[in-house]
C-alpha cells in the first residue's frame, strides 16, 4: 500500500480537524496537551504506511489513532510518576459558560451538556476512552478493540461500566425538566 502523503494529511485536517480537536480536547486534561494530542495525531497519520479509506469512517480512524496515543502518554507519564513522582495541580477544568443572556431552556440545555461532559471527564481514563470512541467518532466496537488492542468484549464491559457510573451520576439532571 501507498503511504499517506502530506495533501492527503492537509485535506485531513481541513475536513477532520475541527472533530478531531474536540476529541482531543475532551481527552487531555489541559488545552496544552489537547494541542499536543493533535499534532501527534495528524503526524502519526502521515507517517503511516497506508491509506485511509475514506469511505470506511476515517473521522473515527484519527479518533482512534489519538486515543492511541494518549494511551501511550499515558502509560510513560504513570511510569515517570513510578519513578520521580510530580506534582499536578489539575487544572483541566472546563472554561464556565459565558455570561450571555439565554432563555431558560436554552441555559438548562448548556447546563445539562456541561453536566455531562464533565461527568465523562471524570470517568476512570480506562472507561472514558471507549466512551469517547463509541459516541464521539461513531466506532464500532470492534474498531475500538482493535484500536485500543484489548477484546471486543472488554469494550463492552467497559461502555457497560461507563453507563452504569453515568446513570449514577447524571441520574437527577431532569428531575424538574
Amino acid at each position: 500500500m501507498m503511504a499517506v502523503d502530506g495533501q492527503e494529511v492537509e485535506q485531513l485536517v481541513y475536513a477532520y480537524g475541527s472533530r478531531v480537536y474536540t476529541f482531543c480536547r475532551r481527552l487531555a486534561w489541559t488545552q496544552t496537551d489537547a494541542d499536543d494530542l493533535y499534532q501527534q495525531t495528524f503526524l502519526r497519520v502521515l507517517n503511516m504506511s497506508l491509506q485511509i479509506d475514506q469511505d470506511h469512517n476515517p473521522v473515527g480512524f484519527l479518533m482512534a489513532v489519538a486515543a492511541r496515543i494518549w494511551q501511550d502518554e499515558r502509560k510513560k507519564y504513570a511510569r515517570r510518576q513510578r519513578i520521580a513522582p510530580i506534582q499536578d495541580d489539575g487544572t483541566g477544568e472546563l472554561s464556565n459558560l459565558p455570561s450571555s443572556f439565554f432563555t431558560d431552556r436554552v441555559f438548562e440545555e448548556k447546563q445539562r451538556k456541561t453536566e455531562v461532559r464533565k461527568a465523562v471527564q471524570d470517568l476512570p481514563e480506562i472507561l472514558r476512552v471507549p466512551v469517547l470512541l463509541y459516541y464521539m467518532s461513531d466506532l464500532p466496537v470492534n474498531e475500538i478493540a482493535k484500536a485500543l488492542q484489548i477484546p471486543q468484549g472488554t469494550v463492552k464491559s467497559r461502555l457497560h461500566q461507563a453507563r452504569q457510573k453515568l446513570k449514577m451520576e447524571l441520574g437527577g439532571i431532569d428531575h424538574d425538566g
